[in-house]
């Protein structure tokens, strides 16, 4: 077997390596718990009006002076968090959409959300695409 692997697998059998394993595991569960309050957050907030909030962060996200500074900052593809928190609300509350007229190759998951249709695409990396129903 390959000395790297071997090694990583003596690490992971260590009372270390379970620590640190414990500590990852318990800290993805803390962003889980705290990605689902926002999508509860969103609910509440926006339940009855969801295209309102969609509207906002599609121009916000989709503006020409956000994606120049991320572009800026980052020298990489735009930043895009919240879009990944409206996919999760998609998720919990939409309803999944299976109209092929909204897929291509590189379609994830796609839901119905309110007047749009949101869905992971996967490529190179992964993006939020939202186009109007």
């Amino acid at each position: 077997m390959n000395q790297q692997l071997e090694l990583l697998k003596k690490h992971l059998e260590s009372d270390e390596g379970k620590a640190s394993m414990q500590r990852f595991v318990e800290k993805m569960v803390r962003k889980a718990e705290v990605r689902q309050r926002w999508v509860e957050k969103i609910h509440t907030y926006y339940g009855n009006d969801i295209d309102s909030l969609t509207e906002k962060l599609m121009g916000k996200y989709y503006s020409d002076v956000y994606r120049d500074r991320e572009y800026d900052k980052c020298h990489c593809e735009p930043r895009e968090p919240l879009l990944w928190v409206l996919m999760e609300y998609a998720e919990t509350y939409g309803e999944e959409c299976n109209d092929e007229n909204y897929f291509n190759d590189f379609t994830g998951d796609a839901y119905y959300l309110g007047s749009y249709v949101i869905q992971t695409m996967h490529g190179q990396g992964s993006v939020i695409r939202i186009d109007k129903k």
